[in-house]
């Protein structure tokens, strides 16, 4: 059973968006950070991630949206929207490839449609999940967010070899429920016999869960 995020994210990991990265990688600066770092881009920059992993949060580090997807360009939205406030922290160590602004126009502005199309994709795709993830969190109940959380962490886990995460942490991380409240459903489903957990990880889910807690 896969999430709609994970139907989602599956076909746009099988899309080829990255015949622009040569062209980056030769006018950029290479920076890494250890994992635990927080990553804040640089006035008039623009960075491609190449190894590791990152969260993002908007507004306020403990408000997280979740993990940024492959290709995205960081520092875009605060190079056009100098206003919004964004927060990135480095869950692995990274690697980065730093680019001005001006570079970045010349590659995908200027240099070949290919790359302006791999961007725009990109760009769709980043929209598209934030949509997924607004519509999870602000239009379902409780009991349904959770629901949705469990198929979202058992992709996560199975695309995130390694990563070690507790079920209950990772839910209330990423959405404002209440820490007693996603306890409480969390150990209904698991004595219902509808998930499998341990030692705080979801091992899998064994019965149709209901649509109502």
């Amino acid at each position: 059973m896969v999430s709609r995020f994970g139907n989602i994210h599956a076909f746009y990991q099988s899309l080829e968006l990255t015949s622009h990265l040569p062209e980056v990688i030769a006018c950029g600066e290479d920076l890494e950070l250890a994992s635990g770092e927080r990553f804040q881009p640089a006035e008039g920059f623009i960075y491609f991630l190449r190894q590791g992993q990152v969260t993002l949060a908007v507004d306020d580090e403990q408000n997280l949206l979740g993990i940024v997807i492959e290709n995205m360009p960081l520092g875009l939205l605060e190079h056009y929207c100098p206003s919004a406030r964004f927060f990135y922290r480095c869950q692995e160590n990274c690697r980065f490839s730093k680019i001005a602004a001006s570079d970045f126009e010349r590659i995908f502005y200027h240099s070949s449609p290919q790359y302006t199309k791999e961007l725009t994709t990109i760009l769709v795709y980043m929209g598209i999940f934030v949509l997924d993830v607004s519509n999870e969190r602000g239009n379902l109940s409780g009991f349904q967010t959770i629901k949705s959380m469990l198929f979202r962490y058992l992709y996560r886990r199975e695309i995130d070899t390694g990563k070690r995460e507790s079920l209950s942490a990772f839910i209330i991380k990423r959405t404002n429920l209440s820490r007693s409240y996603v306890y409480q459903v969390l150990a209904a489903l698991k004595e219902g016999g509808y998930i499998t957990v341990k030692k705080g990880q979801l091992i899998s889910i064994d019965r149709k869960i209901p649509e109502k807690f």
